[in-house]
């Protein structure tokens, strides 16, 4: 009997260590937060990697950086803002829920403080207007230095500044200042039901309060959403800082259905848009990858408009990272040009990072099987 415990302690000191050695190999190449939940036959790795865009690119990098472990079954758990999506296999990369006690691990074993690193992100910020008259090419180009503070599980707070480089478009100076900042949630309630809650100001010139909701069986073709809020407009400029009522309400639904052909998906949303316009948008997205591109058209009251959005991530990727600290580009830039005819309708604004159905679509189980 003495020895059948013996057998046990040691079998589970072992375990101990392995984990660790895992938690270290990842951690030290750029995986955070990295949790293991280790049997006799399977690993289940919890993780979140802010540098990959596309989290089949860190599932991968992660696999390749434990092939000297024992052969044992790999079940993927990529976090988004410290929340667990999805599970996924190992190879194949089937996708399914997280059960009970998968989640009440995680809850136990997260760590804000401890497990992730301070970073500082560099990426755009870009717009440009063609074909007026007297100035058919004009510009505004501005760097913006921000990072993100996880303040509790799913809630962080974004911040930063934004140095100007060039502005042929509006009246805007060219000292620096503050950049879009806001108080981000993110939260999956209950299996294939996202939310996120962002207040502060966002990109556009707009401030005030974004909610979004969706319906994403990650495995399924149709999803389903709601984005509204609460918005006013803003403008920052040689040191003083302007803001008129948040007056402006928006609420949109959309329907999201995968082709499964092509890696392309059909969007449609209706209802009202950024300005009060009421009306309807239909988008198209081919994923490539770590590129995203869209061509969309919409009509409100307010006209008809048209145009592509691009997303990509910024080269090279990380620039500097030690055990506290790290300086990278931005996973994911995005831009759109639309063409108005007359005021701009069917538009949306940016709030500082992907929304809910341009990040979720990242982890449907048929766009990373695609890559098989």
């Amino acid at each position: 009997m003495r020895k059948i415990w013996i057998s046990i302690c040691a079998s589970l000191f072992f375990l101990g260590l392995q984990a660790q050695d895992i938690q270290q190999k990842l951690f030290e190449a750029g995986f955070e937060n990295i949790q293991v939940i280790e049997s006799a036959d399977t690993l289940k790795i919890f993780f979140e990697h802010r540098e990959f865009r596309n989290p089949l690119h860190s599932m991968r990098y992660a696999q390749l950086l434990l092939e000297e472990q024992p052969e044992k079954a790999i079940l993927w758990f990529p976090l988004y803002h410290n929340r667990p999506i999805a599970k996924y296999k190992a190879d194949t990369y089937n996708y399914s829920s997280l059960n009970l006690e998968e989640k009440a691990f995680y809850k136990e074993a997260n760590d804000l403080y401890d497990n992730y690193r301070f970073h500082f992100r560099i990426h755009p910020d870009f717009a440009a207007r063609f074909g007026y008259y007297s100035n058919p090419f004009q510009i505004k180009l501005n760097a913006i230095i921000d990072t993100r503070i996880y303040l509790t599980p799913g809630l962080s707070v974004q911040t930063g500044i934004s140095i100007p480089l060039e502005n042929r478009l509006d009246a805007q100076d060219m000292k620096p200042r503050l950049a879009p900042s806001s108080l981000h949630y993110f939260s999956q309630p209950l299996n294939h039901h996202f939310l996120a809650v962002s207040m502060g100001t966002f990109y556009y010139d707009r401030y005030g309060l974004d909610f979004q909701y969706r319906y994403a069986p990650l495995n399924k073709r149709w999803s389903f959403g709601l984005e509204s809020g609460l918005t006013g407009f803003y403008w920052m400029n040689s040191g003083s800082f302007y803001a008129e009522e948040l007056n402006s309400v928006y609420a949109v639904v959309d329907a999201e259905y995968r082709l499964n052909y092509q890696r392309l998906s059909l969007r449609l949303s209706a209802g009202q848009f950024l300005f009060e316009d009421k009306g309807a948008r239909i988008d198209i997205i081919k994923q490539f990858g770590t590129v995203d591109i869209g061509f969309f058209a919409g009509y409100t009251e307010a006209g008809s408009s048209g145009g592509f959005q691009v997303a990509f991530p910024i080269f090279p990727g990380t620039i500097y990272r030690n055990r506290k600290v790290e300086v990278r580009t931005t996973n994911e830039f995005r831009w759109e040009y639309s063409y108005n005819n007359e005021d701009p309708a069917a538009r949306k604004f940016r709030i500082g990072i992907p929304r809910l159905a341009d990040m979720l679509r990242q982890y449907h189980e048929s766009f990373l099987q695609s890559f098989q």
